[in-house]
């Protein structure tokens, strides 16, 4: 399939990278959504494989998809123009708020005025923060598809309490003595390299990203999808308790498929139908 490359900038003047694909035919029919905003997960990319064949499902299907990085995509990597170093490793998550504005609005400079926002992993954990504070009209619905759960207290009441607080005394001694910015190596909850900030902003006390806790802010339809296999502490029950969570929306909905795996990656044809039997019921 062709697509096309683009570049959009944020407001802060970080540039990424991202690919719009061209819905494969014009639908006539009135549809609640004109379009998708698609956002990979931790150290993903805009061509990841789940993002990139769900963008191209859904514009089989007649709607237009735009998958874009965020400041988090891969692990680290450095704005040339800046000097400062990005990706997964660095990440404050909520700057990704500007990164997903600035995707939308190149939607809308394409005339996509009712966007819908996809994401994966930590991806789906971005789309639903933005939900829930940005009260943008410009979106009308979510898809979380195996969000993260981000909560301290969950985690140091869970089997794995001793290795995560392992690592955020770490963190914090780390930050204490001026070294925010290096990478600590970690397992838990993901295996990955982190700065001792970014591990902080995302893990520490003050669940700022905990999307159970921000469910009730988002007033937009919301259908969150995981597998049977997702049974880590970072992921059992997180699908279903978010939907639970999410009392004002007025279409919320989850559904666990057999047998997939994190992100839906063995589960992919099955995760866009079940995008796909889902929006026109929008519409109903």
């Amino acid at each position: 399939m062709l697509v096309d490359l683009v570049e959009v900038t944020t407001a802060d003047n970080v540039s990424l990278d991202g690919a719009f694909f061209e819905p494969q035919y014009q639908s006539v029919t009135e549809k609640r959504i004109d379009g998708f905003l698609l956002i990979h997960g931790s150290g993903g990319h805009f061509y990841s494989p789940a993002t990139r064949t769900m963008a191209s499902d859904l514009s089989k299907a007649g709607y237009p998809c735009l998958t874009l990085n965020t400041r988090g995509h891969d692990t680290v990597w450095v704005d040339n123009q800046t000097g400062i170093f990005h990706g997964n490793a660095f990440e404050i998550l909520d700057d990704s708020k500007l990164d997903l504005r600035a995707g939308i609005e190149f939607l809308q400079n394409r005339g996509i005025q009712r966007i819908c926002l996809l994401g994966h992993s930590m991806g789906a954990v971005k789309i639903s923060y933005y939900a829930a504070f940005q009260n943008d009209p410009r979106i009308q619905a979510v898809i979380p598809i195996s969000p993260v759960r981000l909560s301290y207290s969950y985690y140091m009441g869970s089997e794995d309490a001793e290795e995560f607080q392992n690592n955020l005394e770490l963190a914090d001694e780390m930050e204490a003595n001026g070294r925010a910015l290096d990478l600590m190596k970690v397992n838990f909850p993901i295996k990955q390299f982190f700065s001792a900030a970014s591990y902080l902003d995302k893990h520490g006390p003050g669940e700022r990203y905990n999307l159970v806790d921000l469910a009730p802010r988002i007033h937009v339809p919301i259908l969150t999808l995981a597998g049977s296999l997702e049974t880590h502490t970072r992921l059992v029950d997180m699908a279903s308790d978010l939907v639970l969570a999410a009392v004002n929306s007025p279409s919320p909905s989850y559904e666990i498929i057999d047998g997939g795996d994190h992100s839906l990656q063995n589960r992919k044809a099955a995760a866009s139908q079940s995008v796909l039997d889902w929006i026109p019921l929008l519409n109903s």
